[in-house]
């Protein structure tokens, strides 16, 4: 009998010890980081402006073949969603680049309505923990993250994460 309460009473205290870890994680999940504070804090990157509606980080170079792919569809994106609900940001990591490869790619796209953000450092890259290009984040109204993919997305693929977030179309757009 001594033997089977020390056995009920070892597994209720690893029960004990497995569960405490889980619950931490869901109070941390409940008060899920602010990316629009983390970038005012930690970078240069203002997006404060944008409070309140979805915004979509694109990261890019312009001699990423792939990112260079994208830019059609995000232009479509833009086009298609409701400029009250969603901020677009492509953001130009300077990895061997300049100022001169945005124009060229706002140019070569016609891009020239969009936001860019100019990462000459690095630090919002960094921030973000990129591992490579194109590279996507999606941002709720409420500040928090929703979604993010580090690989290149057709029109569909970048379309789905803003409307499972509700973002509206717009009309001319439905």
């Amino acid at each position: 009998m001594k033997r089977t309460a020390a056995r009920i009473l070892c597994l209720l205290m690893c029960a004990a010890a497995l569960l405490a870890p889980v619950s931490a994680l869901a109070a941390e999940e409940q008060s899920a980081p602010n990316v629009i504070e983390l970038m005012k804090t930690y970078t240069q990157l203002d997006l404060t402006p944008y409070e309140g509606k979805a915004i979509y980080l694109n990261f890019f170079t312009e001699w990423c073949y792939y990112c260079m792919q994208e830019m059609p569809d995000i232009k479509t994106m833009y086009e298609t969603y409701d400029p009250e609900e969603l901020q677009i940001v492509l953001v130009h990591v300077w990895d061997g680049e300049d100022a001169s490869n945005t124009e060229s790619v706002k140019r070569a796209h016609g891009l020239e309505e969009l936001t860019f953000f100019e990462d000459k450092d690095g630090m919002v890259a960094s921030l973000v923990g990129l591992q490579g290009y194109p590279a996507s984040l999606y941002v709720n109204k409420d500040g928090t993250l929703a979604a993010g993919y580090n690989y290149a997305l057709n029109l569909e693929q970048l379309c789905a994460p803003l409307d499972a977030m509700g973002v509206a179309r717009r009309a001319d757009a439905q």
